[in-house]
């Protein structure tokens, strides 16, 4: 199971020095990414966020939440269920053993919290920092 992260959605559904890399990575792997609401949320806020700092318009903003949920429609993304009351305690496990020598910040121990969580064996991510924490947890993490 793939899991992915909010950086490699906006890279997905946007457009930045990532986004060639995740549309390779999407269209070479015939399985769907995974994710659930703390995915959900963080995406929506963080492209809110870029319209604040005029990095994109309110338009590409409509778009790039339309074409996510069209994945999520058609089964390209699947949205699974999660237990945020776990999640959290799974977080709270990571924080304490990683954020003292990691820097990790919250949302980003949420993401592979919930991976963790999910049954996840692959995390998508373009954030590095993020990227070590799933790798030490396990995760075979990409691209």
């Amino acid at each position: 199971m793939i899991f992915a992260d909010t950086s490699f959605l906006i890279s997905l559904y946007g457009r930045d020095v990532n986004t060639p890399a995740a549309k390779e990575l999407v269209s070479s792997r015939a399985l769907p990414i995974h994710v659930t609401t703390v995915n959900d949320f963080e995406f929506s806020n963080a492209l809110r966020l870029l319209v604040f700092r005029g990095k994109i318009t309110p338009a590409s903003l409509r778009t790039q939440i339309s074409a996510y949920e069209t994945d999520k429609a058609a089964g390209r993304v699947v949205q699974l269920p999660c237990d945020t009351n776990r999640i959290f305690l799974i977080a709270e496990s990571l924080s304490a053993a990683n954020t003292e020598s990691g820097g990790h910040r919250a949302y980003d121990i949420l993401q592979v919290a919930a991976s963790l969580d999910a049954g996840a064996k692959e995390f998508w991510t373009f954030d590095g920092r993020q990227g070590s924490l799933a790798q030490a947890v396990g995760l075979l993490v990409g691209p």
